[in-house]
């Protein structure tokens, strides 16, 4: 399935989440799925102010001295989009590794000017100029996860080596010879979307529906970050079609760019029709490695979230620097 097809898949087909979950049964009082709070998947919420804008970050681990996991989310998204493989990667070192799950400007609870500025030059400099308020002159292991318009934003951020230290790049479904074909049918697919909502449950109902998201759980964590209180519905937080004049700046020569990054690389992919020519070539000549989840949509992270935490950590492992012991004689 392309990018194309995945985003206007049918409305009216409901799927139980793809990993089980305890707190999946839990509902509201009008039996609509009920919201979960961000600390059970965070440990800290954090505002960085940079620029024009104060930016609320997730974290776990801020302390530790092991390797930094970067997430940045898609367009429409928020940093809670990763907040099941967010603690998932945690969990699996909690004493080392460090998580850290940005919204990006005008998303989430992110707040400031120019909210509807996303060229990729700004949300580019956004997330440099974040990691580097927190870790000023890190020495620390970095690996860049981006999904969708994040992935070319840590492509981006890895290629010009803003970021100082990084050991690895992940890009979550994103190729740019599908995104590119599917910039003209976007705007149909947001003017299709329901314009408000009676609740934040109805919200996160749909979702599921539609098989934006396909876990319940990341769902009931995630949703309510897309949608903000408006006259008595909720509407949504992040008006994406202002934003059209920057998409194609998001995704042209994002293959080579990923392909040129000078850093280890993993493309997480939920089909290989996805795949590019120049794509193709690199993969074939062992540049990157590929990994497929076909089971999942478009938001791999939220559907599968334990896999892709195990893939992200385990590329870590399988590229993390060695320090071996000077034995003096």
């Amino acid at each position: 399935m392309d990018f194309r097809q995945s985003i206007f898949r049918a409305h009216n087909l409901k799927l139980p989440p793809l990993e089980p979950s305890s707190a999946a049964s839990e509902t509201d009082s009008n039996n609509l799925p009920s919201a979960l709070p961000w600390n059970d998947y965070f440990e800290e919420k954090r505002t960085v102010d940079y620029r024009d804008t104060h930016f609320n970050v997730y974290a776990s681990g801020i302390g530790n001295n092991g390797p930094i996991f970067v997430l940045h989310h898609g367009a429409g998204h928020s940093g809670l989009t990763f907040g099941l493989a967010a603690k998932h990667i945690h969990s699996s070192d909690s004493q080392n590794f460090t998580v850290v799950a940005v919204d990006a400007r005008a998303h989430g609870d992110t707040a400031g000017e120019n909210e509807e500025d996303l060229c990729l030059e700004r949300m580019v400099d956004d997330l440099a100029g974040i990691f580097g308020s927190l870790f000023p002159e890190n020495k620390r292991d970095v690996v860049v996860v981006g999904h969708s318009m994040g992935g070319a934003v840590a492509a981006h951020v890895v290629k010009e080596k803003r970021i100082t230290n990084v050991l690895g790049l992940v890009l979550i479904d994103i190729v740019e010879g599908s995104a590119m074909d599917s910039l003209s049918a976007i705007p149909t697919f947001i003017n299709a979307r329901p314009q408000s909502f009676k609740s934040v449950g109805s919200a996160i109902q749909w979702h599921i529906d539609s098989e934006a998201v396909q876990n319940l759980e990341s769902a009931r964590l995630s949703v309510p970050s897309l949608v903000t209180p408006k006259d008595n519905v909720w509407t949504w937080r992040t008006h994406l079609l202002p934003t059209e004049r920057f998409w194609r700046g998001w995704y042209e020569g994002l293959s080579q760019t990923f392909v040129k990054a000078p850093t280890a690389k993993l493309l997480v992919l939920a089909g290989t029709d996805r795949l590019d020519k120049e794509l193709l070539i690199a993969q074939m000549q062992g540049k990157f490695q590929l990994e497929l989840l076909p089971a999942a949509g478009h938001t791999i992270q939220e559907d599968l979230p334990q896999r892709v935490a195990d893939l992200i950590v385990s590329f870590w492992k399988r590229n993390q620097r060695l320090n071996i012991p000077i034995r003096r004689l």
